[in-house]
């Protein structure tokens, strides 16, 4: 997967028509781009860079100022939101608004990757293939990308336009009504379960990256959740874990190192793939992590970011006294403009590849690690069975790598007492990995978690934490999208925007 151009992607995709849907807009395809679009899917190779598209679009997404994980990682309380600018569109402080960047490129991006894989699903078993088997895993690989896309535009906004299994004009588009938050979570849970049936356990070495069997597995896994099935959770998470390929890996550092990228360590279940080497196909998270004029010689970063993301002074108490993992995650010994007297976030920063710009980190970023799957996995149970052997020993599995005592008197308590104990450890384990927000909401937390955080953040001024409102669990409707469809009944707002 590291060895496809994103370079060439775009070449090949310009040609054929493949940029166009979305790229004005919410899925804009014209006659000609569906014309060209057709004449480009005649052999298995062109069904392969087809799919490489997709996940150049989800490496896009991910990844940048206005990308998905930094603005997840703002709306959260693990960074600091008060008297900074975090370039989030009022996410941190829950001003956010239809008219957000970073929204817009969610939905919109979303909303490419469907159409691509549309394009795909439509086309694929009416070409020969020199490989049935190839065929089978770029359909699974289809099916779980657009169930990634329709899982997260529920998550995002509540509910969405379904488009499956078809292309249309822009006047189609515009006709067809927006669904609900479960009818668009129906449609991700179809398509992560055709993947599942489709997909492979794991990828020969010149295809490490693409996602597999066990990474879809986790992700319905992951959506049960978050719509408080846990039953209907446990049998995906426990696939996982009972597959053999995974375990913890030895050393918590080695979860976000580049040298140990696509489950080297083992601990990788599903990651978002980058190249360094000036390819143009790095991230620039990792940079962004730390200050703009950062001067430390201990190589987080080259220059840092004016975007950074503070670690929040209630993220850093969370950690448990002997937490090797705030060792690893955070640091308050960073020099730069503006640096001293904060702490910052180290775990993306640690590499063996040097990078040789701000946009050239070669470093993965995590989407599922196997730690998440045993937290979830350990949660399901104790919501489904009560706090048994198995879901504490998942528990200090976690525990036991940061070098924290096992959690010894949990199991006779009660399942609050366990679910209180699994929320704290996924707060430590997964600190700017973007999960914080959605565990907030799943739990139904939000609302006095961020009330208290931002209240502590603002000295008790009120000014961010009346804004914490049960209607924001969702994010507005970007308004150009609200406004190409002119008709409400077709396409609303969220309620309170």
């Amino acid at each position: 997967m590291k060895t496809i151009s994103k370079t060439i992607l775009f070449f090949v995709m310009c040609i054929t028509g493949l940029l166009l849907p979305g790229c004005k807009g919410y899925l804009n395809p014209n006659p000609e781009s569906l014309y060209t679009t057709k004449t480009f899917y005649t052999s298995q190779s062109d069904f392969k860079l087809a799919i490489s598209a997709v996940y150049a679009k989800q490496q896009d997404l991910y990844d940048g100022q206005s990308g998905m994980l930094h603005f997840l990682i703002a709306r959260s309380d693990d960074s600091n939101a008060v008297n900074t600018n975090t370039y989030s569109d009022g996410a941190d402080t829950f001003t956010d608004t239809s008219i957000g960047l970073c929204t817009t490129n969610v939905w919109q991006s979303m909303y490419v990757i469907i159409a691509r894989c549309n394009s795909i699903l439509i086309r694929i078993d009416k070409v020969q293939f020199d490989d049935a088997t190839a065929k089978d895993y770029i359909k699974g690989e289809a099916f779980a990308m657009r169930a990634w896309a329709y899982d997260n535009l529920g998550k995002f906004f509540g509910g969405a336009p379904l488009i499956v299994d078809a292309e249309y004009t822009a006047a189609e588009i515009y006709s067809i009504k927006r669904s609900t938050q479960d009818e668009t979570f129906a449609q991700a849970i179809s398509d992560y379960k055709a993947a599942i049936t489709t997909l492979p356990a794991k990828w020969g070495s010149t295809d490490a990256g693409r996602i597999t069997k066990y990474a879809a597995d986790a992700a319905l896994g992951r959506l049960y959740m978050f719509m408080n099935q846990p039953a209907n959770a446990k049998p995906y998470l426990e696939e996982v874990i009972n597959s053999g390929i995974y375990s913890l890996a030895a050393n918590f550092e080695d979860c976000f190192t580049d040298a140990f990228d696509n489950n080297v360590a083992k601990d990788r279940v599903w990651e978002v793939q980058y190249i360094g080497g000036l390819s143009g196909e790095g991230q620039t998270f990792s940079e962004m992590c730390m200050p703009e004029g950062y001067s430390g010689s201990e190589g987080y970063a080259l220059r840092g970011s004016s975007a950074a993301l503070q670690v929040s002074t209630d993220m850093v108490s969370a950690y448990e006294t002997g937490d090797y993992r705030q060792t690893i995650a955070t640091s308050n010994q960073i020099k730069g403009t503006g640096a001293a007297g904060y702490t910052w976030c180290t775990k993306f920063s640690r590499h063996s590849y040097q990078p040789q710009s701000a946009t050239d980190w070669a470093n993965n970023l995590p989407i599922i690690r196997y730690s998440d799957v045993l937290l979830m996995s350990a949660e399901a149970i104790n919501a489904t069975e009560g706090p048994s052997a198995k879901a504490v020993a998942y528990v200090n599995a976690v525990r036991s790598r940061a070098k924290l005592p096992d959690l010894t008197s949990i199991q006779s308590a009660s399942a609050a007492t366990l679910l209180t104990a699994i929320k704290k450890e996924r707060r430590s384990e997964f600190m700017f990995e973007g999960l914080r927000w959605f565990d907030l909401v799943r739990w139904g937390d939000f609302v006095p978690v961020m009330t208290n955080f931002l209240n502590e953040s603002d000295e008790g001024n009120g000014r961010y934490s009346i804004n914490v409102q049960a209607f924001r669990s969702l994010f507005a409707i970007p308004q150009g999208e609200i406004d190409r469809y002119v008709n409400p009944s077709v396409m609303w707002q969220n309620p309170g925007y």
